[in-house]
Formats: C-alpha cells, sequence, structure tokens
C-alpha cells in the first residue's frame, strides 16, 4: 500500500476561527499499519481552552443558539449534512481513520458515508416537535418544554471516531446547547472536517467549537464551571475521573465506558451461526469496540465443536493493512495499545489459559494481533475488558452457570445469547445484566428504531440513542395555569 496520505492539518476551530494547536508535546501521529510518521501531534494550550470556554458561555447567556426557533436550528443541520456529504469529504474521513485507527477502510467508509445522516437525522427530531410540546393540565393546556443545560463537552474516543464524535455534536446542536468537541489526540481529523462543514454550513460563531489535544485540556475543561453537561465516551478511569470532577456541582454526565460482553451459545443452538457471530465479535473494528466480543460462554456439550468451527472461521480471516480492499481486520490503533494487549495475552497464559488463533499475520511493521480466545482460566481472572481481539472462553452445564457467569463482571454493555429455542433465549437475556441483549445474531447496528443504547454497572452512566441523546442535554421546562389552594390546605 501506498504511504502517502494527506491527512487533514491540525486545527482548532474556536469562536468561529482556525487556529494551530499552540502545544507540541513532542508526540507524534504513527501509521497503524507500519509505524511510519504521519504528523505532530498538538494540543491546545491554556489560553485557547479559554477562549473557546467563553465563546460557549457567551453564546448561552446570550441565548443566541437556544433561542434560535427549532426549524432554523433544523435547516443549519441540514446544511451541515450537505456539506459533509460529498466523496471527498468521506473519502479524507475514511482514509484517516482507517490509518490512524486501524479499522478497515470498508468499515470507515461506511461510517463516514452515514455522517450526514446523523444531522439530518437530528434535524428531523427537532421539525416532529420533540422539544416544545403541549400536555393537559389542570386549567388548560401546558407546555412541556425541554431546554439546554448550558454549554457541553463532548469528549470522543478514537476508536469510531466519526461515528460516535458526530452523534454527539448533533445530539448537542439539536437540544440548543453550545458545545465544545475534544477527539481523540489519535483520530481528529474527522473532528477537522466536521468544524470545516460547520463553518461553511452558517453554524454561529461559538456554537460548534473544536479544541485539540490530550486529557489535560479535557480536565482544565471539565472542571470548569463555564461547562453544564458532559458528554464522555472513553475508558473506566477517564470516567470515574469525570464523575468525581462533575459530582460537586451536580452537573448531567453521560457516560460510556466499554464492556466486557458476554456472548452465550446453548447446546441448541445452530453452532455455524454462533461461530459466524463470534469471530464477527473478535474481528470487527479489530475488537477495538465497546460492544466486542469479551467472554465467550458456551454449553459444556458442544464446546470442542464450536471452537473448531470459530478457529476454521479464524483461519480464513485476511488480517491486513487497513487501506486494503481484502483486508477483514486491520491493526490496532497504537504501539502503547498493541503493548498492552499483549500484556493481557501473557497475564492470562500465566494464569493457566491456553491461547486459540489461527489467522495468519501480515508481513507488516504495523500493531497487528491475530485475533484470539483464551481458554481454561479461572472466570475470576477474566472479568476485566481487554480492548482488543480477545476473548476468554468459558463452559457451562447448565442454565444457572450460564447466567452465574454471564452476570458475573461488574461490566454491563452487550450481551448475546445463541439458541434455537428463541422464547427459552428470550427468558435468559431478560436476566442478563446488561444494556441490551441480541439474539442469534452480532451487529454493529442498534437492534431496534428508536431503543436506547444503555450501560449497567461500571459501563456507564446514562443511556444514548436517536431521542436519548439530544434529551440528555436538555432539562424539563413544565409552565402552565395553575389552580390556588386555599390557605391552610382547605
Amino acid at each position: 500500500m501506498s504511504g502517502n496520505y494527506q491527512l487533514p492539518e491540525l486545527k482548532n476551530y474556536i469562536d468561529g476561527t482556525f487556529s494551530t494547536p499552540a502545544v507540541d508535546r513532542g508526540h507524534s501521529l504513527h501509521d497503524a499499519n507500519t509505524g511510519a510518521l504521519l504528523q505532530q501531534r498538538r494540543s491546545c494550550n491554556h489560553e485557547q481552552v479559554q477562549a473557546a470556554l467563553q465563546a460557549a458561555d457567551r453564546v448561552h447567556r446570550a441565548g443566541t443558539w437556544e433561542n434560535t426557533p427549532a426549524s432554523e436550528r433544523a435547516e443549519l443541520l441540514d446544511k451541515l449534512a450537505e456539506e459533509l456529504a460529498g466523496e471527498e469529504t468521506a473519502r479524507t474521513i475514511s482514509t484517516a481513520d482507517s490509518i490512524t485507527s486501524g479499522a478497515v477502510i470498508r468499515t470507515t467508509r461506511k461510517m463516514a458515508n452515514i455522517l450526514p445522516l446523523v444531522f439530518r437525522g437530528a434535524a428531523a427530531y427537532l421539525r416532529e416537535g420533540h422539544l416544545d410540546k403541549k400536555v393537559p393540565g389542570p386549567c388548560g393546556e401546558v407546555d412541556y418544554l425541554r431546554r439546554p443545560w448550558g454549554p457541553a463537552l463532548l469528549i470522543a474516543p478514537w476508536n469510531g471516531p466519526t461515528a460516535i464524535g458526530s452523534h454527539k455534536v448533533a445530539s448537542a446542536l439539536a437540544a440548543g446547547a453550545p458545545c465544545i468537541l475534544k477527539p481523540s489526540e489519535f483520530t481528529p481529523h474527522s473532528a477537522i472536517m466536521m468544524a470545516r462543514a460547520a463553518q461553511r454550513a452558517g453554524i454561529p460563531e461559538g456554537v460548534f467549537q473544536l479544541t485539540l489535544g490530550d486529557r489535560t485540556i479535557g480536565a482544565q475543561m471539565v472542571e470548569d464551571p463555564r461547562i453544564k453537561a458532559v458528554s464522555f465516551t472513553g475508558g473506566l478511569a477517564g470516567g470515574r475521573a469525570i464523575a468525581r470532577a462533575c459530582a460537586d456541582d451536580f452537573i448531567p454526565t453521560q457516560l460510556e465506558l466499554g464492556g466486557n460482553n458476554q456472548l452465550v451459545v446453548f447446546a441448541d443452538a445452530d453452532l455455524d451461526r454462533a461461530a459466524t457471530g463470534v469471530v464477527y465479535g473478535l474481528t470487527n473494528l479489530n475488537g477495538q469496540w465497546c460492544r466486542a466480543l469479551g467472554r465467550l460462554l458456551v454449553q459444556e456439550s458442544v464446546k470442542d465443536v464450536l471452537l473448531d468451527k470459530v478457529l476454521s472461521l479464524l483461519s480464513t480471516i485476511h488480517l491486513g493493512h487497513s487501506l486494503d480492499e481484502e483486508s477483514d481486520m486491520g491493526p490496532l490503533v497504537h504501539r502503547g495499545h498493541y503493548d498492552q494487549v499483549l500484556s493481557d495475552l501473557e497475564r492470562l497464559q500465566n494464569r493457566g489459559g491456553h491461547l486459540l488463533s489461527s489467522t495468519p499475520l501480515p508481513d507488516l511493521a504495523g500493531n497487528f494481533v491475530a485475533p484470539t480466545l483464551v481458554d481454561g482460566c479461572d472466570p475470576a481472572d477474566t472479568r476485566e475488558e481487554i480492548f482488543g481481539p480477545v476473548a476468554a472462553v468459558h463452559s457451562f452445564r447448565n442454565d444457572d452457570e450460564a447466567l452465574a457467569l454471564a452476570n458475573g463482571t461488574d461490566l454491563g454493555l452487550a450481551g448475546y445469547v445463541y439458541s434455537s429455542d428463541e422464547t427459552k433465549a428470550f427468558a435468559f437475556a431478560r436476566k442478563m445484566r446488561t444494556g441490551g441483549v441480541k439474539i442469534n445474531g452480532y451487529s454493529l447496528l442498534s437492534i431496534g428504531e428508536g431503543t436506547p443504547r444503555g450501560a449497567w454497572g461500571l459501563s456507564g452512566l446514562g443511556e444514548e440513542g436517536h431521542a436519548q441523546s439530544i434529551e440528555f442535554f436538555t432539562g424539563a421546562r413544565v409552565i402552565g395555569i395553575s389552580p390556588q389552594d386555599a390557605l391552610g390546605g382547605r
């Protein structure tokens, strides 16, 4: 593959103006496939962060975006979508995401093409009138309004940066909240393209801003009293830090922190279909996504047959350069994460785990880890998430053992159940303490239109979804004529 990639120049977008992040911390962005240098990473300085906060606060206090009629906000969101709909924009975003995160181009292209639809969906939500309703009251109709808390901080991760970042931005803008997006320092390029599109679309100055940098600037903004809501997708340590920073002033937080997701295979399952689900869960987005497979729980009587089928499928997976159209799976995002996943594998081996893998490694110098199942560990040693193409295998004899294993971690984001008896599968799934369970299938998409993506336990706080994410940035305001009760409670 050619190494001549033209990445967007690293630029903040603060108060309607693009500027170069002032700080060079001496770190670089590297091609996940080859390790080749791509760009020098840069970060905002204190003054740039303060300028963004000041602009967001000014817009909030003036009410200029909040008081813009919903129909006009919707029109601007549609214009932003149009600016993002060009073929060249999609190509730039998908290429940048692919070489920085390692996700294969077929996946990042889909996300880039979906990007305009995210903003159009938010516009449609506004036109449907969900933020301004009338409900019955004792003395006539009552206004039921949802209005923004104030400036919102949006912190997006390096995995799925386009899909996750755009969902946060579209939701905050639809809610009427001025927002500041801080993307991951490893995958900032789709955010830069969104900022360019926002400027061209005529989004007012200070309404949408972009600040580039690492967790240092994220901490500065989270702790600033001008921020009135925080939406964060990332790791548990970061989520805990944000929750602590927001607790004293009860700042609303939306936290999606990952999951050690369980896939349960009963003896009566279609084992070919189950094996496909296992391999998808290990390889999609290179195992670097919140709902990736974490623990495979299989009924004892079919364990060996299922594992043989999984290994046969894994041997056909093309692990290769993320820009290769033939690649089914690419490298991990950066060398530090690669080292961490290898360390996790070594730890499980040292605790009795047997590594099961059959996917050939490519002849490339990047961060490639073959999808791997680890059999033979004590379930107590596999309770934590490994954010990569690694899953533990545990067997069970009956439903009670299966449920104990399925609910045997402190995380609860996603679950999967395979069984030919759908009634039994639904009954089992309803007992799993997790935000969602998919039966007889494994997909990147949400399972139902309008349904939330919930997080239980240490997987996070709050719900995400089309309506849920917009409403997160708002509070209820109820106004109407009231009866007058007599004094003394008569």
